[in-house]
């Protein structure tokens, strides 16, 4: 295998150093996909006719976006990894998960990066030029503008005339918290140079036009693509049918992310320097969540109990953590006939098929707080009094969710709601609300609006 690998390699520089374009195309072409309205990707593309064709790059970030489109008559759906687009890349960049956006952007002549930089647009750009002859692409979409390996993809689509439009996911932004005032500062630095950018709420469009990243005319509030057909099943959940067992479901959260401080030493005139100090009971408090829902599994094996991991964290550091935890208290996961860990399963039907939900810093939060059912926040007493419980997206929401405070807390309010999962009626308007403020739509509705404003974006380029 490692022979084959580097008979690939020798290919592909051979390739880019020979600026064989057409080639670098076909060997492209056989990494699109095309997406179906089940989630199922084929090699072998539909017809275009007369639909419009939209190219999602790094197509595994989308979570059921791309479904929601590909389930439009007028539309065809492509995608492509990231990994296989940064095929050519690779042999271009030195380094390429080393080169950051201000390297990209700020490079000069003179600079190390500045030769491979202006290389990969080149060699993007006319083998796009290639593939768009192949296929039919009427414009191409990405989740954010912060990955590296779409720069030169988008770079190059937009200068051949063929729109980049931005469907932006992060939603969790509020004014007055650490993370609205650093996205609006990481905008600063940068242009949007794309056709239009979809945001799913107000916050996250002030955001980017308080930095003047983009002009207003080029950026809509819609909501969240993947929140429609949810939001239908809540709205016509009589026919859903009952389980026999119940379920608790973690949406799993590392032990290391920034909201319990990170590493490094503050700016000059940072505002919130506490982000650097690390809460020295992060990990305790990791602990306890993990120990009390395992602890639980052996005392009540009527329960199912379900951890629901992004497969990303389970390649760091925290998930080696988990592991260690569950080894120290001689917990086997594998032998237990109620514990699982589902990285893969879908978030909303995890939601639906559970009667307790307990998540952190997550908007599964405020996805599950809607259905209706109780929402636990492993928020402990401990954790309140510190100063990264600033940066806790829900600490001006305490009302609407059950917040525990400490371990054996944890495992009394699980069994306790288990046995008594009634939320009130004002409860879950306030949850609603809330869930209105970051998602926009609580009908189910965007997707009209998102097939209205791509369509009106590509028609425009034309």
């Amino acid at each position: 295998m490692n022979f084959i690998i580097k008979i690939l390699k020798i290919i592909i520089l051979y390739i880019v150093n020979n600026q064989h374009y057409y080639i670098a195309a076909l060997i492209l072409r056989v990494f699109i996909r095309e997406r179906t309205i089940n989630g199922k990707n084929k090699t072998i593309y539909s017809k275009a006719n007369d639909r419009l064709t939209i190219l999602a790059l790094d197509s595994d970030r989308y979570r059921g976006d791309l479904e929601m489109l590909a389930s439009v008559s007028k539309f065809r759906v492509l995608t492509i990894r990231q990994k296989w687009q940064v095929l050519f890349l690779g042999r271009i960049y030195s380094n390429i998960n080393n080169v950051s956006l201000d390297d990209y952007f700020g490079s000069i002549s003179g600079d190390s990066i500045y030769k491979e930089v202006v290389l990969a647009k080149k060699f993007m750009q006319e083998s796009l030029i290639q593939l768009l002859s192949i296929i039919k692409v009427d414009c191409i979409t990405t989740v954010n503008y912060k990955y590296i390996e779409d720069l030169d993809w988008t770079i190059a689509a937009k200068n051949i005339g063929i729109p980049y439009i931005m469907l932006y996911r992060e939603c969790l932004l509020q004014k007055g918290y650490r993370f609205y005032d650093e996205v609006v500062k990481r905008n600063l630095k940068y242009k949007f140079y794309g056709s239009h950018i979809i945001v799913h709420n107000h916050t996250c469009k002030d955001a980017f036009l308080e930095s003047n990243y983009c002009k207003e005319k080029d950026i809509s509030v819609i909501g969240a693509l993947r929140m429609d057909k949810y939001l239908n099943i809540l709205k016509n959940r009589n026919s859903q049918t009952k389980r026999r067992k119940k379920q608790f479901v973690l949406f799993y959260f590392p032990y290391d992310m920034s909201l319990f401080g990170k590493n490094g030493n503050p700016p000059n005139g940072y505002k919130y320097k506490y982000a650097y100090s690390i809460w020295r009971e992060r990990k305790s408090l990791f602990r306890d969540v993990h120990v009390a829902i395992a602890e639980l599994a052996v005392e009540h094996p009527e329960i199912n109990f379900i951890i629901k991991p992004k497969e990303i964290m389970m390649n760091v550091r925290s998930w080696l953590f988990y592991e260690q935890v569950l080894d120290e208290i001689e917990f086997n996961k594998e032998k237990a006939d109620n514990y699982s860990v589902e990285p893969y399963a879908d978030v909303h039907e995890l939601i639906l098929n559970s009667d307790i939900i307990c998540a952190l810093q997550s908007s599964t939060a405020i996805e599950s707080a809607i259905s209706g059912k109780p929402v636990i926040l492993p928020v402990f007493k401990n954790y309140r009094i510190t100063e990264n419980y600033k940066d806790f997206t829900w600490r001006n929401h305490l009302d609407i969710f059950s917040v525990a405070n400490n371990k054996s807390h944890l495992k009394e309010m699980i069994i306790d709601l288990m046995n008594h999962p009634i939320v009130d009626g004002d409860i879950l308007n306030k949850r609603k609300s809330v869930f209105k403020e970051f998602f926009n739509d609580i009908e189910g509705e965007s997707l009209n609006k998102y097939v209205e404003t791509i369509t009106e974006v590509v028609e425009g380029s034309k």
